[in-house]
């Protein structure tokens, strides 16, 4: 939509980080920032009826574009803080009478720190400066330490926005979304009042509108001789509390999602969906994604994802459409799974727990990559001898650097790690030998990474080592 003027805020970020925790998981930095944060700060930050009479206007109208960089990088840390609570015992040795928390504190760190949102509304000179007089009075975004400068402008149309250093995120239905986000509404100042009376933080009131990127996509940069992802888009599904499928199930549930997604996409599936006429180029990729790597882990599979390669913007346009359309106005999505009937999932973008059903878990970066699920190989090896030289061209031909080091086995090579029967390999495959395999790069990889003949149906499934990271035992 575009309009002869449109509304933007611009924040510019200080400090070069965003420090903001989602309110629902504030173990987990919130991106992009959300409209409804900045409408907050310019609450705290007006002066008198006449501001707020401009703030009226403002949480009336659509929610806008969000433009902002790449990020670079995200972080969490977590420790003891004093906090506002007071006991008889106390807590804390330095202030008599208040206790200790324990808090985690999340943000991220953008390759850019300017951030743009932008109305498509009609505005004139006086609301801009109303609306820039309060941007103005702002001191910080997110946490006292995100210390940003924020004004407003008139800009010539929401179609000028953007540009080749940007990711813009479009509101849209929750149906399509790829993040849902916190954004102003009608009656939000009022309810904020009513928060403040009752003493009760401004997080509490919100409410969340489906947002997805369009245009062309910034890579997130890596270190140098580092290796990108072959799948930029990782749309992850995760099981409703309670059903834990046993790992054997994968090539069932990976099956009959692909399935549903083709039936989705219908006659405009490109070949990278369907496989057919797309021989040399990766395909779309269905993944059923197990509770490995940890010392408690198990195998059971903890979600489901659909792993999208690198596509012409059309294309991967119908992909993430077709996969958009299979969840249903609860966020959930039905799956019918041969002889286990309905399965269901829940599709909560963002969301990061149980961990190991988020994409983050997946396309971490690492030099070492030990198998979920085995690998089938692509072939026989030429002799019994040869196994690793096979495991390496199989390797390299799905675009991935020669290994320094590979590890084979018959057995699990990390915890958790799925054992599969010969009938619980997808039918093309079965026949073929299957190994567990741990290999290990001269430089860093990022996932996710699939191997071998099953790989677009979650078998030669690869995870990141995570020895010694600081997640053990969480799911």
């Amino acid at each position: 939509m575009a309009t002869d003027m449109a509304l933007t805020l611009t924040i510019e970020l200080l400090n070069g980080r965003y420090d903001a925790a989602r309110v629902d998981d504030r173990a987990h930095a919130e991106w992009p920032p959300h409209p409804a944060r900045l409408f907050n700060a310019m609450v705290a930050a007006a002066r008198g009826e006449d501001d707020r009479d401009v703030l009226r206007w403002l949480e009336n109208q659509a929610p806008p574009f969000i433009d902002v960089a790449a990020p670079l990088m995200t972080y969490r840390h977590q420790a003891w803080v004093v906090s506002n609570k007071l006991e008889s015992k106390g807590g804390s040795q330095t202030h008599p009478g208040r206790t200790n928390s324990f808090r985690a504190r999340a943000g991220t760190i953008p390759t850019s720190p300017t951030v743009r949102m932008t109305w498509p509304v009609e505005v004139d000179d006086t609301q801009i400066a109303a609306i820039d007089a309060i941007a103005r009075r702002i001191p910080y975004i997110g946490r006292s330490t995100g210390v940003a400068v924020v004004s407003a402008s008139a800009s010539g149309t929401t179609d000028d926005l953007g540009s080749d250093q940007t990711v813009r995120y479009e509101p849209c239905s929750l149906l399509e979304a790829e993040v849902p986000v916190r954004v102003p509404y009608p009656g939000l100042l009022a309810e904020l009042d009513e928060q403040f009376e009752a003493g009760r933080p401004a997080w509490e009131t919100s409410r969340e509108h489906g947002y997805r990127t369009v245009g062309d996509r910034v890579a997130v940069p890596q270190r140098a001789g580092e290796i990108p992802s072959a799948y930029p888009d990782v749309v992850v599904m995760r099981f409703l509390q309670g059903f834990q499928p046993d790992g054997r199930m994968t090539t069932l549930l990976t099956s009959a999602l692909r399935a549903a997604v083709l039936s989705a996409a219908g006659d405009d599936a490109p070949s990278a969906l369907h496989g057919h006429g797309a021989d040399g180029r990766p395909h779309v990729a269905f993944l059923a994604l197990p509770h490995v790597g940890y010392e408690h882990s198990d195998g059971h599979l903890l979600g489901m994802a659909v792993a999208v390669p690198e596509l012409p913007q059309d294309e991967r346009r119908t992909v993430l459409q077709a996969v958009h359309r299979l969840r249903r106005e609860n966020q959930t999505v039905q799956l019918r799974v041969g002889r286990l009937g309905t399965v269901e999932l829940l599709w909560a973008p963002g969301e990061q727990r149980p961990f190991g059903a988020s994409a983050e878990r997946w396309r971490s970066g690492s030099k070492r990559w030990v198998s979920a699920t085995p690998v089938v190989l692509d072939r026989y090896p030429k002799s019994a001898g040869r196994l690793e030289e096979t495991i390496c061209e199989s390797v390299v031909m799905v675009g991935l650097p020669e290994p320094v080091d590979i590890q084979v086995s018959r057995g699990a090579l990390q915890p958790g790690a799925v054992q599969l029967r010969p009938d619980d390999l997808p039918k093309r495959t079965r026949g073929r030998p299957y190994q567990h395999v741990a290999l290990t790069f001269d430089r860093t990889v990022h996932g996710p990474v699939m191997v071998g003949a099953g790989r677009y149906l979650g078998v030669g499934l690869l995870a990141p080592d995570c020895s010694g990271v600081a997640r053990t035992g969480v799911v």
